[in-house]
């Protein structure tokens, strides 16, 4: 699986705070503007003095930063995302679930970008690489191939080592990543099919999961698909639903709402046409065992002037 590749950024620091429930603990209140609607406060848009604590928070690249971004803009994964309180039983870890609004055909795009060869399909490749003057071009034809040589070479008269040495020479030496062991190429009465497996082992024909992906992109480690969460026994991760929408995410209560040491990040991914992955944006969750989370946001390449405009930083 490809890794999903971020340069380091020069990045522009805005804190918020805002409410998590979770860890057995009852949600703060949630500002209003005194008509019992949301305040815009509760829209996060990475502002220097931040927003009020809430039980629900929006977080979202502001229409007037993506106007500076210009292009770059449309290479955005993420629209939005609304913070809610999940709440866990027990007081050991806090939640909060992530409620992700897409840009375009994301996120299937960029799974569709980061999905590279398989170990079984690299495995295939280096053998087709190696064969000389061949023709050969998948797994079939590269077993094909080995028959071939193993006739070819035992009606030359040679010998068991003589053929084991043959394909070291053209492939390496297969190795038993079990026992740590090395394994010789070829034994007296293999098949083609019997060396290509020495070779490629208990190598894994299956891609990264979308799970996997998605959470990667968002830099966070630990995918699991969110009916894997066991509400009465929760452990530390990131629990995707199958159509990627709903992200939980479980981690160490903080100490305080600006505790870095146990806060969780959180990346707003971009993804170029060709499918590089780059970084717009973090966000920083450091939560309470109260309900109580704090957030530093953090904008790559941009900061805010003295007038609350966009400007490269």
């Amino acid at each position: 699986m490809r890794t999903l590749h971020r340069p380091a950024a020069t990045l522009a620091v805005a804190i918020l705070g805002f409410s998590l429930a979770g860890c057995s603990s009852d949600p703060a209140e949630t500002p209003t503007d005194g008509t019992g609607d949301e305040s815009a406060a509760n829209i996060y848009e990475f502002e220097t003095n931040g927003v009020e604590p809430s039980s629900e928070v929006t977080v979202r690249v502001p229409d007037d930063l993506r106007e500076v971004m210009g292009a770059d803009a449309g290479d955005m994964v993420i629209d939005q995302i609304v913070v809610t309180a999940h709440e866990l039983e027990g007081a050991q870890y806090c939640a909060a679930d992530l409620s992700m609004s897409y840009l375009g055909n994301q996120p299937l795009d960029m799974i569709a970008a980061n999905e590279t060869p398989t170990d079984r399909e690299s495995a295939v490749q280096t053998f087709i690489d190696r064969i000389p003057d061949s023709g050969v071009d998948d797994e079939a034809s590269v077993v094909e191939w080995l028959d071939s040589a193993i006739e070819g070479r035992i009606a030359k008269g040679y010998s068991e080592s003589d053929i084991a040495d043959s394909f070291e020479e053209l492939f390496g030496t297969p190795v038993d990543l079990e026992s740590d062991t090395y394994l010789s190429p070829y034994q007296d009465g293999d098949t083609g099919q019997d060396v290509f497996d020495r070779y490629v082992g208990s190598a894994s024909d299956e891609q990264a999961p979308g799970t996997t992906i998605v959470a990667e992109s968002l830099g966070l480690n630990d995918a699991h698909p969110q009916t894997d969460l066991d509400e009465s026994a929760p452990e530390t991760g990131t629990y995707v639903s199958e159509d990627y929408t709903t992200i939980t995410v479980v981690g160490d209560c903080a100490a305080s709402a600006t505790d870095p040491d146990n806060a969780i990040e959180i990346e707003l991914p971009s993804v170029d046409a060709d499918g590089r992955s780059d970084t717009t944006a973090t966000v920083q969750l450091s939560t309470m065992t109260d309900g109580t989370i704090g957030v530093a946001g953090e904008v790559k390449n941009y900061m805010r002037d003295a007038n609350d405009d966009w400007i490269d930083s």
